[in-house]
């Protein structure tokens, strides 16, 4: 018999109700970890078992929409005056919540309902069972007990003897125990004697909660408080590590909530060797901007024997629609700094610090960059004339390619900048480049012939009396791009559905300019502010000019030819791309950087580069330079990618470069068993015969935990025999929280990066 009760107050203002809310809140004990959870997190878990239930129970009672009131059916109703009785299997359904129990009774005079028996609410993936609930629904009270509750989706499961509905925002149970565990497998556990929930002050707090982990109690809060939403200031949990350079570490991050846009991290860290290195977090989120600013300091280091320490400074802005800000400040107290602190290789090797703040516009028509630029080098015995020139400021001005008579676009290139530094040449250069063009493109293939004139002024200071100070250089640029593209449909080739085939050719002209004495130093010798000549790679076949920066514009005579293919599945999505090309030269290259020799070849080396994505599980890019001239390898670098999923991932890449460079890297996690994986990377340098840095590790990983033990060693130069050994262990709860080093971070960088 189904009997529909229509007291708007039980219906909507139901406690039953706002127990999903409970289960809710408790939930924010386990968000951090959940919600950034991958889909085989849970790989290892078995089905929750309370799920079941909830499908047997479905064809009892139709659903209904949520917007509609609460429908109950059961075995029996009974009905006297005002007291409504139902008996035996009773289901109540709105919209997705559902609520069942052995017997029901509602008082609606005194607006009281009370069920027993198997009690259950589940809306979602949430559900709560308890052997008896008493709900006071004109006073918004109630409780249940004894308690057991599951948020299948998040994998968490808990019970309580009871659970108090003290009001419409105070929650409290007592004793209340949580897990992500299978049930009846309590590797780790969360409990306490008393957890209140207050919704209005968006506040949970726990009372004697301790963490036990293979029923050995491993941390203990005799008050813990927590956000409901959001985040609250608060302890974070404390790490743990060694290293032969600074000794035991420990860790213990104290979080600051300032406000929803603004938080900040203080971490003390006790490094046994060294003293107390504290680091400072400040972070802000706005409509238009964000930054992040770092503190690190350190009293009287013990080893190194002075005050340390390090300030880094980023911020990115858009103040108005189409203007963009940027600021980056980075300072260390001395150049041992990065190798003794730093756990990342790169960072480790930084010889300059960058510092810089900037403007940009970008309009439809107009692009504007307003720079000023300066660096702190890190090795302190570097000369002053060797330092990076600053940029004390930079303005470039350019107008973006606009249609003139016909088919013809024109456009400018723009720069002012001022050069300065302690010692030297410094100076202001003005750089214009005004252009024209005529471009042709069609599906079938383009032609773009392109004219330029470069103009260049300097206005310098603490140069040569016998040479101009203010020299200038003048000359047209003409290249000619071209290229087309063939097609075929292919059959039997897997994904890949078409194939193209693009040769192109781009000549290019640029007249010689004797350019050796534009900017000459107090000594008489030639120099350049900020001109460069690139690796030489693919890119470079079609540029304008040989070198970056201004201070020099090569003389060119030449042609490129090159030629690509790709295949393509049917989504046009790129498989394959293979590419290889070279340039022909018809005169010298007389232009050179200062101290260069003039270019006589007739030809380039070829370069050549190859990229797969055949397969999601596979991909590998090949690039390489072949020097024709003597049959050699100039430079190359191979890196391939295998990964099947999280568990297994292969990466192999080897970089060379002539009388410079010869480096092997091998990184991998792999499954030895069902649950134990290898980690491991291998970075070594053949040229010196020297290993770079070295992982370590093995993985454990069950249903709700995972145990990683690491090894690293590293060294930042490879003559140096200083080598930096740490040891990094991490135990993650899972869906709680990650105690120990954050090896994730490491194995990141090392081996799951692309």
């Amino acid at each position: 018999m189904v009997l529909r009760i229509k007291p708007t107050r039980f219906l909507h203002a139901s406690g039953f109700q706002r127990l999903e809310c409970v289960v809710l809140a408790l939930s924010t004990l386990f968000v951090t970890q959940t919600v950034q959870a991958k889909e085989d997190m849970w790989r290892f878990c078995s089905p929750t078992p309370a799920v079941q239930p909830l499908i047997q129970k479905e064809a009892l009672s139709p659903k209904t929409d949520a917007s509609q009131e609460m429908t109950f059916s059961a075995d029996q109703v009974d009905v006297e005056g005002t007291l409504y009785q139902f008996k035996g299997k009773v289901v109540g359904r709105r919209g997705d919540q559902q609520l069942s129990a052995d017997n029901l009774d509602y008082d609606k005079d005194a607006d009281i309902a009370a069920a027993r028996g198997n009690v259950r609410f589940e809306q979602g993936g949430r559900i709560i069972v308890g052997e008896m609930a008493e709900i006071d629904i004109g006073k918004d009270r109630g409780s249940i007990r004894p308690a057991k509750f599951w948020l299948t989706d998040r994998h968490i499961r808990g019970h309580t003897d009871v659970i108090h509905i003290d009001s419409p925002a105070i929650t409290r149970l007592e004793e209340a125990t949580f897990t992500t565990c299978d049930e009846g497998d309590d590797d780790w556990v969360l409990k306490a004697t008393s957890l209140k929930l207050d919704t209005e002050k968006n506040e949970g707090v726990a009372r004697h909660a301790r963490i036990s982990f293979m029923h050995v109690p491993i941390f203990y809060f005799p008050y813990l408080s927590f956000p409901l939403q959001g985040r609250k200031t608060g302890f974070l949990v404390p790490s743990i590590g060694d290293s032969n350079h600074s000794g035991t570490e420990v860790t213990i991050p104290y979080y600051w909530n300032i406000a929803p846009h603004r938080d900040a991290t203080l971490t003390p860290r006790l490094l046994s060797r060294r003293g107390m290195l504290l680091e400072g977090e400040f972070r802000y989120l706005n409509p238009r901007n964000a930054g992040e600013l770092d503190l690190e300091y350190i009293n009287d280091d013990r080893v190194f024997g002075e005050d340390r320490s390090a300030v880094s400074f980023n911020h990115q802005g858009q103040p108005k629609p189409g203007w963009y800000t940027r600021v980056k400040y980075q300072s260390i107290s001395d150049e041992d700094y990065l190798d003794d602190f730093s756990t990342e290789l790169a960072k480790s090797s930084t010889t300059h610090l960058e510092r810089l703040a900037s403007v940009d516009y970008r309009g439809n028509i107009l692009r504007a960059n307003l720079l000023l630029q300066a660096y702190q080098t890190v090795d302190e015995n570097t000369l002053a004339t060797s330092k990076p020139y600053q940029r004390l400021p930079q303005l470039k001005l350019d107008l973006r390619d606009q249609k003139g008579p016909g088919e013809l676009m024109m456009g400018l290139e723009s720069e002012l900048v001022q050069f300065d530094r302690a010692e030297g040449v410094i100076g202001r250069r003005l750089d214009l480049q005004p252009h024209i063009s005529w471009p042709f493109r069609r599906a079938a293939g383009h032609l773009v012939p392109r004219l330029t004139y470069r103009y260049t002024q300097y206005q310098l200071e603490n140069s040569d009396p016998g040479f101009d100070d203010t020299p200038s250089r003048s000359l047209p640029l003409f290249s000619l791009d071209s290229g087309l593209i063939f097609e075929r449909q292919l059959n039997g080739w897997g994904q890949a559905t078409t194939q193209t085939l693009e040769p192109r050719l781009f000549y290019l002209h640029v007249p010689y300019r004797d350019q050796t004495n534009l900017i000459v130093d107090e000594t008489g010798t030639d120099t350049v502010f900020d001109t460069s000549l690139p690796l030489f790679s693919l890119g470079q076949l079609y540029q304008e000019n040989r070198f970056t920066g201004g201070d020099r514009v090569g003389d060119a005579n030449q042609v490129t030819a090159a030629v690509s293919t790709r295949f393509l599945d049917t989504r046009g999505r790129e498989l394959l791309r293979a590419s290889v090309g070279r340039i022909f030269y018809f005169r010298d290259r007389e232009v050179t950087l200062p101290g260069g020799q003039i270019e006589t070849d007739s030809a380039s080396d070829w370069v050549g580069e190859f990229r797969s994505h055949w397969s999601e599980k596979f991909s590998a890019r090949v690039s390489a330079q072949w020097d024709t001239k003597n049959e050699k390898m100039e430079r190359g670098s191979t890196d391939i990618l295998y990964k099947k999923d999280s568990r297994r991932l292969l990466k192999l890449a080897y970089r060379y470069e002539e009388n410079n460079l010869e480096q092997g890297d091998i990184a991998f996690i792999w499954p030895v068993a069902t649950r134990w994986n290898l980690v491991g990377r291998w970075l070594h340098s053949m040229k010196d015969d020297v290993t770079l840095e070295t992982v370590k590790g093995i993985e454990y990983e069950s249903c709700c935990w995972t145990a990683r033990i690491v090894q690293r060693n590293h060294r930042v130069d490879a003559l140096d025999d200083d080598e930096s050994e740490t040891i990094w262990f991490q135990l993650e709860l899972k869906g709680l929280t990650s105690i120990g080093k954050p090896v994730r971070d490491l194995l990141d960088r090392d081996i799951l990066s692309p």
